[in-house]
C-alpha cells in the first residue's frame, strides 16, 4: 500500500513540475559564434535570456527536423547538455545545424531571397532530467516555425 501511495505522489508531483515547464520562456537571443562544417552544415552557439518560472533542469539533449510544405529541409541537435537554473539566466546553447541529404546548397541560397515561414514547421524531441534524477522527454510534432517564434519574446 505505501508504495502505491509513493508512486500516486510521485507521479502528482511530476505532473506538476512538468506542467511548469510550459510556462519557460526565452526571453531573448543572439547568435554568439557560427562555424562552417563543410557546405551544408553549421555549429551556431546561440546566446539565451530564458525566464524559468519552474524548477531546475537540465536539457541532456535536443534533436529536430525542419521542413519545408511537409518535406525534410534540415536537422539541428544539441549534444551536450545544458543545466537551466529556476529564475531568470542567460545561457550558451551549442547547437549544429545541416541541411537534410535531399537538399541542396544551390537551393538553400535560392530560398534566402523568397523565404515564406508559413512553408516551414518543426520536429523536436527535447531530453530532460531534473536534479532528483527523473528524466523525461517533451515532443513537439509539426509545429508551425510562426507558432514556435511566437515563444520567444524580443
Amino acid at each position: 500500500m505505501r508504495r502505491y501511495i509513493f508512486i500516486i505522489i510521485a507521479t502528482a508531483f511530476l505532473a506538476v513540475s512538468c506542467t511548469r515547464l510550459q510556462d519557460v520562456r526565452v526571453t531573448d537571443y543572439a547568435i554568439s559564434t557560427v562555424e562552417n562544417v563543410g557546405f551544408t552544415g553549421l555549429k551556431v552557439s546561440v546566446r539565451l535570456t530564458v525566464d524559468n518560472p519552474a524548477r531546475e533542469f537540465t536539457v541532456l539533449s535536443l534533436s529536430g527536423t525542419v521542413k519545408k510544405s511537409g518535406k525534410d529541409f534540415g536537422v539541428f541537435g544539441m549534444y551536450s547538455p545544458l543545466t537551466i537554473e529556476s529564475g531568470t539566466g542567460q545561457y550558451l546553447a551549442p547547437l549544429e545545424l545541416s541541411l537534410a541529404e535531399s537538399v541542396s546548397p544551390f537551393e538553400m541560397l535560392g530560398l534566402i531571397s523568397s523565404m515564406n515561414s508559413d512553408e516551414f514547421t518543426v520536429d523536436a524531441l527535447f531530453r530532460i532530467k531534473y536534479p532528483s534524477g527523473v528524466k523525461g522527454r517533451l515532443k513537439l510534432h509539426d509545429i508551425p516555425l510562426d507558432e514556435l517564434m511566437s515563444y520567444i519574446v524580443r
